[in-house]
């Protein structure tokens, strides 16, 4: 109770000064006669009369200036329509409540500006994915004589390049424009080098109209600078994912060949059917680059330094004849054809993709085969990956992994000492020193004798039996 009592003390000191309206022209709305109301479009009113207004005890309408008479404003804390002029919401604390034209305002509090020159003018730059967002102070502005309302872009005079509009940033009331992410636009201008994209442009803000004039309009260049790459990372829920860099980019898995049904998560995949790979950046700029897919792998676990890496996309093509890259480096998006495969003792496989922002001044570079990998991985690139969930009766598909890695049907291989003939691959096991293959063979002495390249019906046990590759 002690707590309570001190709390109410508290709020009565503060507004100690305050006063309620208490006269009786206007009435209270709350008068039997009067039985008032308040309203969006009216204010406060008699219900008897709508042309009489009245004051509320309460105020529950947007404008809550409306509510209460000349010379009074309304008071949440107290609540009543009070002599004290207060501004609801709060006012920034660079700024003071001050009544304009009988109506609570925040107003730049010109004490806080005090000594303040045009070396402090400091705009602010967001460099979004899809736009840059310039701020400059409106107090600042208006305490040097700037009209900060007089702001456009410079020699842009369309009414599409120049609109901006005021917002809060860090505490400060500030006045901003944005300006989309393109080569171009408003007068944007672009420049590439190795590993980033700068797009620059100038805003102009212009004086107070005085009849002294004490300073010259300002004009300024800004620029925003982007990574030429960027990181997604999508653990199979196929929904985009934040880009770690400025590009915000997706990889997706699709069960038909024109891409229109995504994989789900809770989706498993047979060994050996078609997967279609799709990956897609949103905001970057079409009319200046293509996305261009330099090598793809898979592992067995999420780390993408995983030392077991089964690559099927190198130099921006094809790396096993079970894939195809149906489009590559031509737009902001690139489709890979992939045949499933399976890791030994893993039911998931994780698959990450390399790629680049390709700028168009490079022609058909963009899509050509590149065979200098150590180049290509060297390079600035984004990373993705999706987990694909193998169906339990994967294994009895395995014999169709015969292009997971360089390995084929019919290779020497080594079993027991004897050179042997690789018939069918059920699975494979690899690791940082060799490379094993469980499947069926035949030794070379059976391929002479008997004229067969396979003997079915000799089956090499998983848990025991290997053919290493030569």
């Amino acid at each position: 109770m002690k707590y309570i009592c001190l709390i109410v003390l508290a709020a009565l000191l503060k507004h100690a000064g305050a006063v309620c309206y208490s006269g009786t022209d206007p009435v209270m709305c709350t008068d039997t006669e009067c039985n008032g109301f308040c309203s969006e479009d009216n204010g406060c009113s008699c219900g008897s009369d709508e042309t009489r207004t009245c004051v509320p005890t309460t105020c529950d309408i947007t404008d809550i200036s409306r509510c209460c008479p000349s010379g009074y404003f309304w008071n949440s804390n107290i609540p009543c329509c009070s002599d004290e002029v207060t501004c609801d919401p709060p006012c920034l604390s660079v700024e003071k409540c001050a009544s304009v034209n009988d109506v609570a305002t925040c107003v730049c509090n010109v004490s806080t500006y005090a000594g303040k020159t045009i070396a402090d003018f400091r705009p602010s730059l967001s460099c979004q994915t899809n736009v840059m967002v310039i701020s400059v102070s409106q107090c600042l502005l208006t305490h040097l004589g700037y009209d900060y309302t007089n702001m456009h872009l410079l020699n842009n005079d369309s009414d599409i390049c120049n609109i901006h509009y005021p917002e809060i940033v860090n505490n400060n009331r500030v006045e901003s424009m944005q300006l989309k992410v393109d080569s171009g636009w408003c007068g944007n201008k672009m420049t590439v080098d190795s590993s980033k994209v700068y797009y620059k442009n100038s805003l102009y803000i212009g004086i107070q109209n005085k009849s002294v004039i004490t300073v010259n309009p300002i004009l300024f260049n800004f620029t925003c600078s982007y990574n030429l790459t960027m990181q997604t990372s999508l653990n199979f829920a196929l929904k985009p994912v934040q880009s770690l860099a400025e590009f915000n980019g997706t990889l997706s898995a699709y069960k038909n060949p024109d891409y229109t049904s995504p994989i789900q998560a809770n989706d498993t995949v047979e060994v050996g059917t078609y997967i279609y790979l799709g990956l897609f950046v949103k905001d970057a700029d079409g009319a200046a680059f293509t996305l261009r897919v330099e090598e793809c792998y898979a592992t067995p676990t999420s780390d993408p330094l995983d030392v077991n890496q089964v690559y099927f996309v190198r130099g921006g093509c094809a790396y096993t004849n079970d894939v195809v890259v149906e489009e590559n480096g031509k737009a902001l998006e690139a489709r890979i054809k992939v045949s499933m495969f399976k890791i030994q003792g893993q039911t998931n496989v994780y698959i990450f993709c390399n790629a680049t922002l390709c700028p168009n001044t490079l022609g058909d570079q963009c899509n050509k085969c590149n065979n200098n990998v150590s180049l290509a991985k060297g390079s600035s690139y984004v990373q993705a990956m999706i987990k694909i969930q193998l169906s339990v009766w994967s294994i009895f598909l395995a014999i169709r992994l015969q292009w997971v890695y360089p390995v084929t049907a019919g290779e020497t291989a080594l079993h027991k000492g004897r050179q042997a003939m690789i018939c069918h691959l059920l699975d494979v096991k690899v690791s940082s020193s060799n490379l094993v293959v469980y499947g069926e063979y035949t030794d070379h002495e059976n391929m002479v004798t008997q004229g067969k390249i396979c003997k079915r019906e000799t089956f090499i046990d998983q848990s025991s039996t290997v053919l290493e590759v030569l």
